[in-house]
């Protein structure tokens, strides 16, 4: 018993670099990581109800890192830099993307903690001069199922806690909508995508998961950190997903961009801030409507007022299909 014990003592769990992606324009480059104890979560298909809820209590009970110097390499980049209290770090450095062609470039994280060493590997994004226009899409009934609006949210716990990410179900026709507009108007404009939620980072890989199973078009997934992000807001200009797609336009000055979400959440009117903030960069707005009929007559009134920003009501994909199309978007 007490060399078990003693085993536990001195062997703690190793310490490991979670990368979340990031992205790259031509002379800067964005990333972030985390710096935890590995946990020794798996992501098996064929993991049942307790495993889904250990895993997802382990995902919350996350181990960070404060102080640990973490290396990155990137093309002829290579800095470092130290993790914060929560166990984060970012990456905002000069950076030659002229060096490679493709729409991925690896980047290499690297860490020493305790004497032993570890490296992972990752990817940044950085859009192909093909491309015509970027597409921001919020994720939580956007693009997945989450219940948001069932009563007393029993179903986010039951979707976040209970099921794996393969288990979890994509609206209806969103794949298809994605694919095309990943596509745009030639068909092969590799159009690059970013996904937002207020999901915090814990849910990062496995929402990447879904994402990947689901076959929609590979891209950034940008969340937050509910450890940092817990004060209240004064306006639309201080939520997550503003300041988010705020850089994102500003990293990008020349990609005109289509925006995605719904009117369960804050979307329509971040997005409109959006528009209005960075006139002529907003091809589309696609909201999905809710089957909550207040809600909706307060956004239908919101929106008569906002005549010049280009937001789009649709109460099915196929309807953002038919705009799209009708307004050279796909082909």
């Amino acid at each position: 018993m007490f060399q078990f014990l003693s085993r536990l003592i001195d062997d703690p769990d190793p310490v490991i670099i979670i990368p979340f992606g990031g992205y790259a324009n031509n002379d800067k480059i964005f990333g972030q990581a985390r710096v935890l104890e590995d946990e020794g979560i798996t992501h098996e298909e064929d993991n049942g109800f307790l495993k889904n809820l250990y895993n997802s209590y382990k995902r919350f009970e996350s181990d960070e890192k404060e102080g640990v110097v973490v290396t990155v390499t990137a093309n002829e980049l290579k800095t470092s830099l130290t993790s914060d209290a929560e166990g984060y770090i970012y990456l905002d450095e000069a950076y030659n993307a002229n060096l490679l062609d493709e729409e991925w470039h690896p980047i290499h994280y690297s860490l020493t903690y305790s004497g032993k060493p570890f490296t992972i590997k990752d990817e940044i994004l950085k859009p192909l001069p093909s491309a015509q226009y970027g597409i921001i899409s919020d994720l939580d009934d956007t693009v997945i199922r989450t219940g948001i609006s069932s009563a007393f949210k029993w179903k986010v716990v039951v979707n976040s806690f209970f099921k794996h990410s393969n288990q979890r179900m994509p609206l209806e026709g969103a794949q298809e909508f994605y694919q095309l507009l990943r596509k745009g108007i030639s068909g092969n404009d590799k159009n690059p995508f970013f996904y937002l939620s207020n999901s915090p980072w814990n849910l990062y890989e496995y929402l990447m998961e879904f994402l990947k199973y689901q076959n929609f078009p590979k891209g950034v997934l940008l969340l937050r950190d509910i450890g940092l992000e817990n004060k209240k807001k004064q306006s639309f200009k201080e939520e997550n997903k503003y300041i988010k797609i705020a850089h994102i336009l500003e990293s990008y000055p020349n990609l005109p961009f289509v925006l995605i979400g719904d009117a369960a959440d804050l979307d329509h009117d971040i997005y409109s801030a959006i528009a209005e903030t960075y006139p002529n960069r907003i091809s589309a707005i696609y909201i999905r409507t809710t089957k909550d009929h207040l809600k909706m007559k307060r956004i239908k009134k919101r929106l008569e007022q906002k005549t010049h920003v280009p937001i789009q009501l649709i109460n099915h994909t196929d309807e953002a299909v038919v705009h799209a199309r009708a307004n050279g978007l796909i082909n």
